[in-house]
């Protein structure tokens, strides 16, 4: 009996601690979700939501909005942000998990880019690269003699974006990298030399390995917020040219927002949210099965 009391004396003190967290979840993710998907089947005139309409809005968004070409986009936005995010942060984490002279500054200063928000970082890089007065633009005319717009083409369009993106971003990457190589014991490193391995041996048989957990967590987590990124994206092209750079969050941000079509907003949004499950759930099925 008493230990019973005691079991029910726990769970009673464990729903009390965890009341404030659960009620903040409850009204800021799923009372929001609820309504997006409310919307998402009913029209809308401004912000008043109206009469059901079924999947009216999603045929919508696939069909009249682009919505296919914007889930290509995102795609191609996010592999080829991690395609280059990985790899550099990996690379420099590993360098400046080096004792060197100066290493606290040089690692205080690669964060500066992670340090500034979406819109300074989008001002800056949009500056450096306008096409009439950006300090890019101009060496690119004084080396060849002609003024270029780069947001002018698609593919150029499309490859900044990733470009400052991936600036802005690899630091958490960096950060996570040192983390987990200074879990690394010293030891293993000093046997696998008195054994005989090389630099590089040590360094794909051993270290790599070792923090393949926390890159496979950067991954989900870039992966994530790569695909959900909204403010760099419309500070720096708002979508353009001709709706190359737009993905899915834009989308949604700007049928919301700058149009007021709410119920087209919505159906984004839930695509977006149904995405993020499944991305979610092949990462989690992949990991599960690099480790069994």
């Amino acid at each position: 009996m008493e230990r019973m009391k005691k079991k029910k004396n726990d769970t009673l003190r464990a729903v009390i601690f965890l009341a404030p967290a659960l009620l903040l979840i409850f009204c800021f993710t799923i009372i929001p979700i609820a309504e997006a998907v409310y919307t998402s089947f009913h029209a809308t005139r401004y912000a008043v939501v109206g009469d059901f309409v079924g999947i009216d809005n999603y045929i919508s968004v696939m069909t009249e909005n682009d919505g296919w070409k914007n889930i290509i986009n995102s795609i191609e936005y996010v592999v080829l942000s991690l395609l280059l995010a990985l790899p550099i942060g990996v690379a420099i984490g590993s360098l400046l998990n080096r004792k060197i002279k100066g290493i606290a500054i040089l690692r205080t200063l690669i964060v500066i880019p992670w340090i500034l928000s979406q819109t300074v970082t989008a001002l800056l890089w949009g500056w450096l690269l306008n096409g009439n007065y950006g300090l890019i633009t101009y060496w690119v005319y004084l080396l060849t003699g002609q003024k270029i717009d780069l947001f002018s083409t698609a593919i150029l369009a499309k490859i900044l974006v990733v470009i400052v993106n991936v600036w802005n971003t690899v630091p958490v990457i960096i950060i996570l990298t040192i983390a987990a190589l200074q879990t690394i014991s010293p030891d293993l490193i000093e046997a696998a030399k008195v054994d005989g391995a090389s630099r590089r041996t040590i360094y794909f048989k051993i270290t790599l390995p070792m923090i393949k957990p926390t890159m496979a967590t950067a991954l989900v987590m870039q992966s994530i917020e790569y695909f959900n990124m909204v403010t760099l994206i419309y500070v720096l092209t708002a979508g353009g040219p001709f709706k190359e750079t737009q993905t899915l969050s834009l989308a949604a941000y700007q049928n919301g927002f700058d149009y007021w079509h709410m119920d087209i907003a919505a159906a984004y949004s839930i695509i977006i949210f149904v995405l993020n499950i499944v991305f979610s759930l092949c990462y989690v099925r992949i990991l599960k099965a690099k480790d069994d």
